[in-house]
């Protein structure tokens, strides 16, 4: 969909620090990180999802065969639910991930659970003629095929797969105008960061989604190929760790001492209240570039670590931390 920038590193020294880096490929993709303020230990509810773009129509993967417009939907997860919401079918939607918060309009509507734990018996009370599913779930594509709920799974790992679901829900909703209308809106603001960052070299940047509080371990980050690494050069960085291999791996701090970023960026529904023990754990490497300079940043809406709608306001956000000279007026 966009033109990536890769960061090519090719000594052997930092080959061989390569191997030290990656612990094996996590299984879970930190796409949402302590949601309405319920801690950090909701960092780890979201499976890593599977790479492809739009949706599976092989049965095996989906059971979503209608005879009539879907008017009872379950969305599985916050970024399905945005979408559907913005394609103005919300009033079909009768139950929704418990960590959906948006749009308000949400706020009235049945939780069945999380993406990794929901409710069989409130997803069978609920009736549903659709259920939107983020990722190949497939005890849940049996369960659902089992009690004749139409199974639709999606992915949503990157900016194409992203337009990809909002056209193939579009098209199940009988709103195709509505689902072009929003990819353009979308495109349109990714594209307005895009020119606003102009032709400004980018600068590197190590974007964490999340460590441990008071010690730096546990430190995750995103590798080429997912949403947040193409919105954050996008947005005019140069992402450290675009070439490791992984979607979402785990670092250590050596490593990251090796590749000296110019920018650190913490992302997404960080505690407030943790914030400066967060930074406190910085100031342990004072020998980061970064650190010393005091250019950590904490961004903490949630909505920054969904693959939804918004993607050009968290285009935007992390422009303004890299860039910030490109927003004076």
């Amino acid at each position: 969909m966009m033109e990536k920038r890769r960061f090519d590193i090719r000594s052997q020294a930092m080959h061989n620090d390569e191997k030290t880096m990656v612990n094996g490929r996590v299984k879970t993709a930190l796409l949402f990180l302590a949601f309405a303020g319920l801690g950090t230990a909701l960092s780890l509810l979201l499976f890593k999802l599977d790479r492809g773009t739009g949706f599976k129509t092989d049965q095996t993967e989906s059971s979503a065969v209608f005879s009539a417009r879907p008017v009872r939907i379950i969305c599985g997860t916050p970024g399905l639910t945005e979408i559907v919401f913005s394609l103005g079918c919300g009033d079909r939607v009768v139950g929704v991930s418990r960590f959906s918060t948006y749009p308000p309009e949400v706020e009235g509507k049945a939780r069945i659970g999380g993406l990794i734990d929901p409710s069989r018996e409130k997803i069978l009370s609920l009736k549903p003629d659709l259920y939107l599913s983020q990722g190949r779930q497939g005890t849940m594509a049996d369960f659902c095929r089992k009690y004749g709920i139409p199974f639709f799974p999606l992915t949503l790992e990157n900016l194409s797969d992203l337009f990809a679901a909002i056209r193939s829900i579009g098209g199940l909703l009988n709103a195709r105008t509505e689902a072009e209308a929003l990819c353009l809106q979308i495109s349109k603001e990714l594209a307005a960061v895009r020119d606003r960052i102009g032709g400004r070299s980018p600068r590197t940047v190590f974007l964490s989604l999340g460590h441990t509080p008071g010690e730096l371990t546990g430190i995750m980050t995103m590798g080429e190929g997912t949403f947040l690494h193409e919105l954050l050069e996008l947005a005019g960085g140069r992402n450290i760790f675009s070439e490791v291999g992984a979607s979402y791996p785990q670092i250590s701090k050596e490593v990251l001492i090796s590749r000296q970023p110019r920018i650190i960026i913490e992302i997404g529904g960080l505690p407030v209240g943790k914030i400066d023990l967060l930074r406190q754990d910085w100031q342990k490497l004072s020998i980061l570039e970064a650190v010393a300079e005091d250019r950590i940043y904490f961004l903490t809406e949630d909505f920054l670590l969904i693959p939804g709608v918004r993607v050009g306001q968290t285009a935007d956000r992390l422009a303004r931390v890299i860039h910030p000279e490109a927003y004076i007026e």
